[in-house]
């Protein structure tokens, strides 16, 4: 079946280029515009299915009933996460930069991350601290970044997350004491559907480049193998005035 599924593929469709390894920006874009239009409508199903379920029956579950709920809720949550990177891989949004309040965002990218119990978040973000970006986007950035630090950390672990000005620039720099990556891998780290695991899709940094992209900044990963990563994003500065 997957010999035939092979010779029956267009040649020259967005799939085909993808799978060949050619990082084609409007194949992928293309692709990713078919995968979120295909996804969308059965996953607004299965949500609403979800959320009958969890309205009239919830109170009335056993235990063990609702925790396969919540495990489902969950899922649809991280299956929006992909729909929403596809998204932004598939269009280049105009960015609405404005001042933003960091520790409201940081906490709002938490919020939307799929945390594990074995591994401690550190933010270190203080009140009044800001970001010039588009709030929405940069949200996204964040929780990709964080979701990629949790999921890189084989058992317990850290992540930290710290607020930095530099210059002309204001940073978000997140850190694990992870395996740490080759740098192989680390020249890779942002090519679509580049992933070393056998159950995630690959393109959560790539949305995340484009989308810190798009507010003006870059991303950048410094890892050292058995030495964790760092994930740095950095924005310009806002030489306004300070957020209320």
């Amino acid at each position: 079946m997957l010999e035939q599924a092979r010779t029956s593929e267009p040649t020259g469709s967005a799939l085909s280029a993808v799978a060949r390894g050619v990082v084609d920006p409007a194949a992928v874009g293309h692709l990713a515009s078919r995968l979120s239009d295909e996804v969308r409508q059965p996953l607004a199903l299965i949500r609403n299915a979800a959320y009958f379920l969890n309205i009239h029956f919830g109170m009335d579950l056993d235990e063990k009933a609702h925790s396969h709920l919540k495990f489902l809720l969950r899922g649809l949550q991280e299956m929006d996460g992909i729909v929403e990177d596809l998204s932004a891989l598939a269009v280049a949004e105009a960015a609405d930069r404005q001042v933003a309040d960091a520790q409201a965002l940081v906490l709002a990218a938490l919020d939307r991350a799929q945390t594990r119990p074995d591994v401690t978040i550190e933010a270190d973000v203080d009140p009044g601290e800001v970001l010039f970006c588009d709030s929405l986007q940069i949200r996204r950035a964040l929780t990709n970044v964080i979701n990629n630090s949790i999921q890189a950390l084989p058992g317990a672990g850290r992540v930290s997350i710290v607020y930095q000005q530099v210059d002309h620039e204001t940073r978000i720099v997140i850190s694990d004491n992870g395996p740490g990556m080759s740098e192989e891998v680390r020249a890779r780290v942002f090519e679509p559907f580049f992933t070393t695991s056998s159950h995630r899709v690959g393109i959560g940094l790539t949305a995340a480049q484009l989308l810190v992209g798009s507010s003006g900044g870059t991303i950048t990963v410094e890892s050292t193998p058995g030495a964790g990563t760092t994930v740095t994003l950095s924005l310009p500065r806002h030489e306004g005035p300070s957020v209320e």
